[in-house]
């Protein structure tokens, strides 16, 4: 049976309010910063080590949300902690439209800012959506499937359609970074205010240390499934946004950041889409599908990277967006079904964790790769690494998931978090 989660002493819960979808929606600020940041790394002529880098600055302001924002939330309630990162997204925003004056410093800044405000909304966001959707009455389950589709579809505009806007603003159009950002900070301002009247689902309060951590029930499902899955996720999406429009980018093709648009739209939009197929095959099959596809996408992308390949990216993109999709949403089920309800945040933050240390990725693999990288046999090495993680979730994550009665989950709402900056 799902745990619920805790209830609102007084009646049954209210659905779920504009102002939480636009709360949560705020992370598709993330996908917009991909052409965003592609732009700045040519008008201040940095380095593809150094745009990698700040995709690992916002994983450094990330990892430390992660492991605090969920555990916090689950003591002291959602509402303050989804607050808090909503507005460290506002300062995020205002500091990336500085960035032309600033330059690199304020791009470092505005990225850790980023990934402090996402590392409190995804994972906390998340539960509270679903919170507020779930009671104890016979259609509580079917009110979580429905808060999960209008999620969804709402994340899915946004993630899908942002990022393309952006580009095509970035390649053509007036003031990028302002033009592009400020669509993002009137939604969280309004966000901002509306979340003032969305109900606080954590009524009994827990004072005392944070539960931090893999709680004790849930770890083999952890280490055998939710770690590997979670390295399917943007490990591969960011790849897809950064190295191969660099490296098409080096081998002659000139609209890169219109490219890079589109890449990202198939991205965020296919990750979206097949939610509900991740949910009717279940976690025991969409984690190996995801990344089966993850390492598609790679082999692709080789092609892609080859002089005059450039038109192999939007394949390459649609296979690992969909292994992105279907990997996130059968994680963030499986946490649903193994955690206690009281340390539902704190296994979301965990399983976030893998999720967006894929954002250390590319940085890693130009650090290591050097030259070598523009031939693109890296990403090659890196689908094969996704091959093996299929292994695992095949063998010790299937038996993992067994045991702890996991292999099937209802869906939360909502199951997708972007890529930039893909991004609990």
């Amino acid at each position: 049976m799902v745990p619920r989660g805790p209830t609102v002493r007084g009646g049954p819960r209210p659905a779920p309010s504009p102002a939480a979808g636009r709360a949560v929606r705020h992370r598709g600020q993330h996908p917009v910063a991909v052409p965003l940041l592609l732009r700045y790394a040519d008008v201040l002529d940095l380095g593809a080590l150094t745009l990698t880098l700040f995709f690992a600055a916002y994983a450094a302001g990330l990892v430390p949300s992660l492991l605090l924002a969920g555990p916090l939330s689950d003591r002291d309630g959602r509402r303050r902690v989804v607050l808090g990162g909503v507005l460290a997204a506002l300062v995020c925003t205002l500091v990336l439209v500085a960035a032309d004056v600033g330059g690199v410093t304020f791009l470092v800044v505005g990225r850790i800012a980023q990934g402090l405000a996402s590392g409190a909304v995804f994972t906390v966001g998340t539960v509270w959506l679903r919170e507020l959707s779930a009671s104890d009455d016979d259609a509580g389950p079917a009110r979580v499937r429905r808060a999960a589709a209008v999620a969804s579809a709402v994340m899915a505009s946004g993630f899908a359609a942002g990022p393309l806007v952006a580009g095509f603003l970035v390649q053509w159009g007036p003031a990028p970074q302002l033009v592009a950002l400020a669509p993002s900070a009137v939604l969280l301002l309004v966000g901002l205010v509306g979340l003032r009247g969305v109900p606080e689902t954590m009524t009994d309060r827990r004072p005392g240390r944070l539960a931090l951590g893999v709680p004790p029930v849930a770890r083999r499902a952890f280490w055998a499934y939710l770690l590997p899955v979670g390295l399917t996720v943007y490990t591969y999406a960011v790849l897809s946004l950064t190295v191969f429009p660099l490296l098409v980018a080096a081998a002659g093709f000139g609209a890169v950041f219109a490219l890079v648009g589109v890449s990202a739209l198939l991205v965020q939009g296919s990750a979206a889409l097949v939610t509900p197929l991740a949910t009717r095959l279940g976690p025991v099959r969409a984690g190996p599908l995801a990344a089966g596809l993850a390492a598609g996408g790679c082999g692709l992308g080789y092609l892609a990277v080859q002089p005059g390949g450039w038109p192999w990216v939007l394949p390459a993109c649609l296979l690992i967006g969909l292994g992105e999709g279907l990997g996130m949403t059968s994680g963030v089920a499986v946490c649903d079904r193994v955690a206690p309800p009281d340390r539902r945040g704190a296994l979301l933050s965990a399983f976030y964790l893998p999720v967006y240390a894929g954002f250390v990725v590319p940085t890693v693999l130009a650090l290591v790769s050097g030259d070598a990288l523009r031939g693109g046999v890296p990403i090659l090495v890196l689908g094969g690494v996704g091959l093996l993680l299929g292994v695992v979730l095949l063998g010790p994550g299937r038996s993992a998931l067994r045991a702890a009665g996991a292999t099937t989950a209802t869906p939360l709402a909502p199951v997708l978090a972007p890529v930039d900056g893909t991004d609990r």
